[in-house]
């Protein structure tokens, strides 16, 4: 009985001071860090719609920067292309932009910005009343200036502009842990004949190993705008079946009005590939519709090579004469010498 009452003493005294450590060490924690504190910096409108732009011509477009930080905070400012789930969606909320008329194209050489980054201050908010009538207490405006060349793309157009804080890592700024940016996107429409369409023109099979066999799928853009187009399905059968599920890996492309682009999938086996005819079934998504092909293709027996990019010799350079020259001097000035 005694030996046992001991015992529980021991443990209980154990736990209490385990209990103790642990209380220690959650107040030194929350002594020593500085609580934390969430920013959030956003932008009003956070989505702008610029309506018609026509080719050849210049936009200016302004929008407002708020952040409720109690301290200045240095925020770049930076053009990035908008996210590709814009393409997935109608959108008719806010802005208008339809993805079946919709051109992928870069943009960026159209976009500058001539304020690379803005102080925002606690002590500096002023008060705008945007288009729609609302009002909103904002820390800074930034100016951003569109210049669509003559040979833009009909359609329409989006982008979007970055926001980045760059905190200080020591002093007053130290203890905050979270910061929440809002990103501005912009569309525009730039009138024409906007269409987004695209064909699999065909199907070649190459042998790159006793076992292994790339299907290139040649897809052209029979639109009249930018698209982003991607390989995602490539079955291949044979008389008895299916005999390769799917061996395409989501290969990505930005295709031109006009252009053909290869992308390609791989049919990888353990053993080797049995040369013949397959039937092949291909699908190409881009975006907002799907190119589908079915023919046959022959798979070699011969393994190809790829071909060495030859490079262009050098041309001789022709040995410099005067050194020539200097030698024959050189010889003459010793038998010279001799001669004396």
């Amino acid at each position: 009985m005694y030996e046992s009452g001991l015992t529980g003493d021991v443990l209980e005294n154990k736990a209490r001071r385990v209990m103790l450590r642990v209380l220690i060490f959650f107040f030194a924690l929350f002594t020593i860090v500085p609580s934390a504190n969430a920013i959030s910096i956003g932008a009003a409108p956070g989505a702008l719609d610029l309506g018609s732009v026509p080719r050849g011509s210049e936009r200016l477009v302004e929008f407002y920067v708020m952040s409720n930080a109690q301290q200045d905070i240095l925020v770049g400012v930076s053009y990035i292309p908008v996210h590709a789930s814009i393409y997935e969606k109608e959108k008719r909320t806010y802005y208008t932009f339809i993805p079946s008329e919709a051109s992928e194209e870069d943009i960026s050489p159209w976009i500058s910005i001539p304020q690379k980054s803005i102080l925002i201050s606690p002590t500096q908010t002023q008060l705008v009343t945007l288009p729609g009538g609302a009002s909103v207490r904002y820390n800074k405006k930034v100016t951003l200036i569109l210049k669509v060349p003559k040979d833009a793309e009909p359609g329409y157009h989006a982008g979007a502009v970055n926001l980045q804080p760059q905190m200080k890592s020591g002093g007053d700024g130290a203890g905050i842990f979270s910061i929440g940016v809002t990103r501005v996107i912009f569309v525009f429409n730039i009138p024409g004949y906007a269409a987004r369409e695209g064909n699999i023109i065909d199907m070649e099979a190459e042998r790159v190993a006793e076992n292994r066999v790339r299907v290139d799928v040649l897809f052209k853009n029979t639109g009249t705008t930018t698209m982003t187009a991607r390989l995602e399905m490539v079955k291949l059968f044979d008389n008895y079946g299916l005999t390769a599920e799917n061996i395409a890996n989501g290969q990505l492309k930005k295709v031109r009005p006009g252009q053909v682009v290869i992308l390609s999938g791989y049919w990888l086996e353990k053993d080797s590939i049995k040369s013949g005819e397959y039937k092949a079934n291909s699908r190409v998504n881009y975006i907002t519709g799907n190119a589908l092909r079915e023919e046959t293709i022959d798979v070699p027996s011969i393994i190809t090579i790829p071909k060495k990019i030859t490079q262009p010799e050098e041309s001789k350079k022709d040995f410099p004469w005067w050194i020539v020259v200097i030698i024959m001097l050189l010889i003459g000035l010793y038998v010279y010498w001799r001669m004396d």
